[in-house]
């Protein structure tokens, strides 16, 4: 930029000299010479422009030659598309089984011929231990007393129960139906209701932690 202003100004200069000496061979007066004056830098300006013109067309041409070679033979990276799983179908094998949604399967009536004795008893006062469930009940370890086994049950609350065979724990009626030391665990009987209204007993087994 600095060497092209350089030509401009040299130029300008080049021509203005060239257009007084023309004028000075003319019979000089104040007229003729305020008018040469004022036309050399005219033409001075003229050819500047002249002159910057070609600069400018022939730094464009160089340019656009630039941009057209440069990256002529330089291809676009352009990263793989990332591999796709073949999708595969869920494949339902259970189609020999219940239909859990069979309207048959729904129970519209509780039936009335329901045995008396396999209901809990309304009338049997509740013991200590039914007033809580079994996950806040834990059993801490046996002891026997006149070769009678029992399980020593300690609530959530910090209080501790001595049951035997016989007794009862749970909200579900259940009954100690065995107390066996040797393999740490506890057998309960409890009454429930099954989906058809039916009250069935259900075996809990429920371990002794020593």
């Amino acid at each position: 930029m600095l060497l092209l202003s350089r030509q401009i100004r040299n130029n300008y200069n080049k021509a203005q000299k060239k257009v007084m000496s023309m004028t000075q061979k003319i019979s000089p007066t104040p007229h003729t010479f305020a008018t040469a004056k004022r036309a050399s830098h005219i033409v001075a300006l003229a050819l500047t422009v002249i002159l910057l013109g070609g600069c400018v067309d022939s730094n464009m041409t160089d340019l656009k030659e630039f941009v057209a070679s440069a990256y002529k033979d330089k291809k676009p990276e352009i990263e793989p598309l990332p591999e796709i799983p073949p999708y595969k179908g869920f494949e339902y094998s259970a189609a020999e089984e219940e239909d859990p949604f069979n309207t048959d399967n729904i129970i519209t009536d509780r039936p009335d011929n329901v045995a008396a004795g396999d209901s809990p008893d309304a009338n049997r006062r509740k013991e200590e231990l039914e007033r809580y469930p079994l996950d806040a009940l834990k059993l801490v370890g046996t002891l026997t007393q006149a070769q009678k086994p029992y399980v020593i049950v300690q609530t959530n609350e910090g209080t501790a129960h001595r049951a035997a065979v016989g007794n009862y724990m749970g909200m579900n009626d259940g009954r100690i139906k065995q107390i066996l030391p040797l393999e740490q665990k506890v057998v309960l009987a409890e009454l429930v209701l099954d989906p058809a209204g039916r009250w069935v007993t259900r075996e809990v087994e429920i371990t002794i932690d020593e």
